[in-house]
C-alpha cells in the first residue's frame, strides 16, 4: 500500500485524494509517504500543482464596481486628490494589472480619514494594514490600501499627481470654498509641517508650479502666503496671527499632533498688535539694527515686534508674496 502512495503521489495526487481512495486518513498518508523517503510538496508547491491539474478551481474575479455617484466633486474625494499631491500614491498599470490608491504614513488618524473618504467616494472599503517596526525608537507605519480600476481612473481624470507635475486641478479651483478647503487640508496634513519657533504654518514641495496654484486656492479664503527656495524644496508660508486663524477656520489639520501646534501658534501672540503705519516707521531702525550683525528675535524683542514682522520688512525680495 505504502509503494501505491509513493506512486500516486508522483503523479501529482494530493495526499487528500490519496487518503480518500484508500479509506485512511491523510496523516497515515503522511506517514508512510515519509518512511519511503519521499520529500513532502510545501503549501504552495500544493496549491500550485492543484491548480494546474484542475483540482482546485479559483473564483472568476470581476471589476470592483465603484458607486454611480464617485464622479461628482465632493468633499471628501477634494481630500483624497490633495492627499494624492502630497503622500499619497496611484499604482496605474494595465500591462501588469495593478490599479491601487495608497497611504503609507505614521498617523493612524490620518491613514483613517483617508481610508473613509475613498469609501464614501466609491463605496468600497479600503484595506488597512499596521506595519510595526522591529527597530527601536521607529513609529509603526499604517498603510490604507484600495485596489480599484474604476476608482484610479477617475482620480487620474483629475491630472498627473507626479512629484514634479501635480497641480490643483481645475475643479478644485472653481468648486465651492469647503471643497477647497477640503483639498488644503489633505495637502498640508501630507506635506504641511507647524513651526512654533517663527509662528507659521509651511508646505514644502519641489513643484514650484504646483505650491503657487495653492497659493491662490488659499488667497480664495483671504489668506496671504509667501514662496522661497529651500535646500531641497521650495516652501510655502502663512504667518501673521489674522492669517493662521484663518487656515484654521477653513482648513486646519487631520493629524492630532499637527492640529495641536496650529491652535497654540494664536495664543503666543501678544494680546495686542503694532498698527502697520507704526512698523513702516520703525523700519529704518531695523535695518540699521540688522547692520549691526542683530539678530530678527533681537531686532523684534528690541522694538517689541514680531520675529517674522521684522524678516518680512527686509527681505521684501527673497520671496514671492500673492
Amino acid at each position: 500500500m505504502a509503494v501505491e502512495f509513493k506512486h500516486l503521489y508522483e503523479k501529482g495526487e494530493s495526499t487528500c485524494s490519496i487518503a480518500r481512495k484508500f479509506g485512511c486518513g491523510d496523516n497515515a498518508v503522511n506517514k508512510h509517504l515519509r518512511d519511503l523517503g519521499v520529500k513532502l510538496r510545501t503549501r504552495r508547491e500544493a496549491v500550485k500543482l492543484g491548480i494546474k491539474n484542475c483540482r482546485i478551481k479559483l473564483p472568476r474575479r470581476f471589476p470592483r464596481r465603484i458607486l454611480p455617484t464617485s464622479s461628482k466633486l465632493t468633499t471628501e474625494k477634494a481630500y483624497a486628490l490633495g492627499v494624492l499631491a502630497g503622500d499619497g500614491s496611484i499604482d496605474y498599470s494595465p500591462k501588469r494589472k495593478r490599479y491601487t490608491v495608497s497611504l503609507n504614513v505614521i498617523d493612524e488618524e490620518f491613514a483613517d480619514e483617508f481610508g473613509r473618504c475613498l469609501h464614501l467616494t466609491y463605496g468600497i472599503t479600503p484595506k488597512k494594514k499596521r506595519l510595526v517596526q522591529k527597530h527601536a525608537g521607529r513609529k509603526d507605519i499604517y498603510l490604507t490600501r484600495l485596489n480599484s480600476k474604476a476608482a484610479c481612473e477617475d482620480l487620474l481624470g483629475y491630472g498627473s499627481f507626479k512629484e514634479r507635475e501635480w497641480n490643483v486641478p481645475q475643479a478644485v479651483k472653481v468648486a465651492t470654498l469647503d471643497v477647497k478647503g477640503s483639498y488644503l487640508r489633505g495637502f498640508f496634513d501630507s506635506e504641511g509641517c507647524v513651526d512654533m519657533t517663527h509662528r507659521l504654518i509651511y508646505g514644502s514641495s519641489s513643484n514650484l508650479v504646483g505650491l503657487q496654484s495653492l497659493s491662490t486656492l488659499l488667497a480664495d479664503f483671504g489668506i496671504k502666503t509667501k514662496i522661497w527656495r529651500g535646500t531641497r524644496s521650495f516652501n510655502l508660508a502663512i504667518s501673521e496671527r489674522q492669517f493662521v486663524e484663518l487656515f484654521t477656520k477653513h482648513v486646519g489639520f487631520t493629524i492630532r499632533r499637527k492640529d495641536k501646534r496650529l491652535k497654540q501658534i494664536p495664543a503666543s501672540y501678544k494680546p495686542w498688535l503694532t498698527p502697520s503705519d507704526k512698523v513702516l516707521e520703525l523700519e529704518p531702525e531695523m535695518r540699521r539694527l540688522r547692520s549691526l550683525g542683530l539678530t530678527y528675535k533681537k531686532i523684534a524683542e528690541n522694538l517689541n515686534l514680531g520675529a517674522m514682522t521684522v524678516w518680512y520688512h527686509l527681505n521684501p525680495r527673497t520671496s514671492s508674496e500673492t
